[in-house]
């Protein structure tokens, strides 16, 4: 579960804030407040750019605490800018990285894990993390990163992978 989980989670934010870093260098290279992204949405109805940091970090959190056993911190979520959007992601970075391989070794894939909604149910562990935390994390990721594209700051999809471990074949 840790390879799977923690160390995709980790590495993804770490894209994740690497797109923020190229949105912060468009808006000053546009000369514009970047901070106008924290509120881009793609329609009306859905949730806006901060929110989408919020959750991918909070999924992220909770899927390593609850997969290890443990109580995720908890984050108030009024962040207003770029750069706290930023040490948000960076806090979940320093949380991540407290998990070891040995915090999951309990762990196995009909572990029964608790999800907040529906309330009263839960997932097997496997299910929980392939079915429910991955795709939702990476739904808010990409969601991110298209608000970004859609606002004109030039993406590409090595900057949404982020480095890749490439070896000699």
């Amino acid at each position: 579960m840790y390879y799977l989980a923690v160390r995709q989670f980790a590495k993804t934010l770490k894209s994740l804030d690497h797109l923020l870093d190229k949105a912060t260098k468009h808006a000053q290279a546009k000369n514009f407040d970047v901070d106008n992204f924290v509120n881009a949405r793609l329609f009306p109805d859905m949730l806006p750019f901060a929110a989408q940091i919020r959750i991918a970090c909070d999924i992220a959190k909770t899927a390593a605490a609850s997969l290890a056993g443990k109580e995720p911190p908890r984050h108030e979520d009024n962040e207003k800018t770029m750069e706290e959007l930023r040490a948000r992601i960076a806090k979940c970075l320093t949380y991540l990285e407290t998990f070891a391989a040995a915090d999951f070794e309990r762990t196995n894939a009909k572990t029964i894990i608790k999800v907040p909604s529906p309330k009263g149910k839960a997932m097997y562990a496997e299910d929980y993390l392939v079915g429910r935390q991955l795709p939702n994390f990476f739904f808010h990721v990409t969601t991110a990163y298209n608000l970004l594209r859609e606002s004109g700051v030039e993406l590409s999809k090595m900057d949404y992978l982020g480095a890749l471990n490439l070896i000699d074949a």
